[in-house]
């Protein structure tokens, strides 16, 4: 007994030291207090035909003011600058765009560099936009202050209806750890983050696109507020809710963690890291691009959970309304994506500065709460480790279980919830959340589970499996269609690699997406971007050249 109360008061001990890292939103949006300048309209501006094919976007980064530190090794500095290269190259595999050659001369290179903030640029800015879409200015800035990682937003804009962003900032906080393992890999997801705050995650850019509603809390263009009803099997949703805490900045430029955890567009880290359908939609109610839907599946936070995973608050009458949520401490969970080892993490705020508000209370003890940017609803969550930044990743992870438990850390590798032992084990059976490397049998609609040397086929609509052959203990299977359901059996469990498997298969399938003609059953409030594929021009040209033909037999 004594051993329990022990236990219980080292979990919560645990939980509080996490709290102050919960809480610090990690991108400095609300830091960044530069506002787009625009470029004369009047400027000569050589547009592609209408019926030009879409074409990868292209972002270039001017290097000149980014000056290294003296904090910084060299190695380092040029790690980041190799790893902003690379995360700019990312885009280029879900992004595409009707490039547009735009000729400066040196009165928009003053313009530039005082809209930017920058004393010095690159010489050949005659050339730069014509051979990119977007130019980048990345510093080092010791101003973003503890806990904020980066900042990024647009400082030039083209365009007299519809402002596009054709030059932005990107400031690196420099006390950033870059000798962590996989910091490249958290690196690139942070960058791509920020740009993204260049390239639509605006809420400026949003008021006049007419992509929020009149308050600007949530989103309502066409396209994501499609998607967002088909994710969560909700048709009555009316907006796509944006952040409602942090600072100025976080506040509507970055999507509500309650409703999108896990999107890589939320406000602060989080074990889960996915682009969502939601976010490539907005990107096309701009206007300006047309996007690759290949990312993988991996954002499934509340998907098919219907209205009341809205509506609803997450803790109902002292239960989760669904297993995203969680009441018990410590309770062993994989994340949403089914990619990350969790548990259920609810922290006490007595001794910290934040307080509970009442609507956001769910426990008895009013000091209680969860994840602070879900407001505070207890969700699954993880420990950083100071030499890992994704210690409980199933992809790059690190496994300190006995080796009975045959957990393997790999590329086809998911997150289960299981007790599953060899019979001959001396270990007690205990439920642990474990990364099991699996294989989709496509043809039965299966899930095949490799345990150390033993397999195990989970049933198509999952649920637990008791003591199978060889084992003793259970396995919790995920329905079939919950991990092998993206298109081509393309199995990936990370995004920037689930975005490398969508650019290997061919493009025609997922440039354009096929329920095009949906998204005018949305009424676009305010919303004029009136785009069009390729395939909607063919078709006009079809049949007119079918009705000519008619025209010559019958005249």
């Amino acid at each position: 007994m004594k051993t329990e109360k022990t236990k219980r008061i080292l979990i919560s001990l645990l939980f509080f030291l996490t709290i102050n890292e919960i809480n610090t939103f990690k991108c400095g949006a609300d830091k960044l207090k530069i506002k787009p300048k625009h470029l004369n309209s009047t400027k000569e501006i050589e547009k592609r035909r209408l019926d030009q094919e879409y074409t990868p976007i292209k972002i270039g980064i001017d290097f000149t003011p980014f000056e290294k530190p003296s904090s910084l090794s060299n190695q380092d500095y040029q790690k980041v600058k190799s790893l902003i290269t690379e995360t700019m190259d990312e885009f280029k595999k879900f992004l595409y765009i009707e490039h547009e050659d735009i000729n400066l001369d040196s009165n928009d290179i003053k313009d530039i560099m005082s809209g930017c903030e920058v004393d010095k640029v690159s010489r050949d800015y005659r050339n730069f936009l014509i051979n990119n879409d977007l130019i980048v200015f990345p510093s080092f800035d010791n101003s973003l202050g503890s806990g904020i990682l980066a900042a990024a937003g647009a400082c030039i804009t083209i365009g007299n209806n519809r402002p596009r962003s054709v030059f932005g900032i990107l400031l690196i906080n420099p006390e950033l750890s870059f000798n962590i393992d996989n910091t490249d890999l958290y690196m690139k997801n942070l960058l791509l983050h920020e740009v993204t705050h260049i390239l639509v995650f605006n809420p400026d850019l949003f008021k006049q696109l007419g992509m929020v509603n009149d308050s600007g809390t949530q989103i309502i263009s066409s396209k994501a507020l499609l998607k967002a009803r088909q994710h969560f099997n909700c048709d009555s949703l009316s907006g796509i809710p944006l952040e409602n805490q942090g600072g100025e900045g976080s506040v509507g430029s970055h999507w509500e963690a309650r409703y999108m955890l896990g999107d890589y567009m939320i406000s602060t880290d989080y074990i889960d890291y996915a682009l969502s359908d939601i976010t490539l939609a907005l990107f096309e109610d701009t206007g300006y691009y047309k996007v690759n839907y290949y990312s993988g599946g991996l954002f499934k936070y509340g998907k098919n959970k219907g209205c009341d995973f809205i509506n609803e608050k997450c803790i109902k009458n002292g239960e989760p309304i669904s297993e995203e949520f969680c009441t018990s401490s410590g309770q062993k969970m994989c994340s949403s994506s089914m990619t990350m080892k969790a548990y259920c993490a609810i922290y006490d705020y007595t001794h910290s500065s934040v307080n509970v508000p009442t609507s956001y209370q769910y426990f008895d003890n009013p000091n209680y709460g969860g994840f602070l940017p879900a407001n505070f609803c207890p969700v699954a969550n993880a420990q950083n480790d100071e030499d890992n930044y994704y210690p409980n990743s199933c992809k790059v992870g690190t496994s300190n279980l006995s080796i009975d438990y045959g957990e393997t850390i790999g590329d086809t590798s998911f997150c289960f919830i299981s007790s599953l032992l060899p019979r001959d084990s001396k270990l007690n059976v205990t439920e642990q959340a474990i990364c099991y490397e699996i294989q989709c049998d496509d043809y039965n609609k299966k899930i095949i589970v490799y345990i150390g040397s033993l397999t195990i086929t989970c049933p198509t609509s999952g649920g637990i499996v008791n003591d199978p052959n060889g084992f003793k203990g259970s396995i919790n299977c995920p329905k079939y269609i919950d991990i092998c359901d993206s298109k081509d059996n393309n199995l990936c469990n990370e995004m920037f690699d689930c975005l490398s498997k969508g650019i290997e298969t061919d493009y025609d399938s997922y440039i354009f997406d096929s329920e095009e003609e949906n998204f005018n059953r949305i009424k676009d409030s305010g919303n004029n971007n009136n785009i069009y594929s390729i395939s909607s021009f063919i078709k006009i040209d079809v049949i007119i050249i079918f009705f000519f033909m008619l025209l010559t037999i019958f005249l």
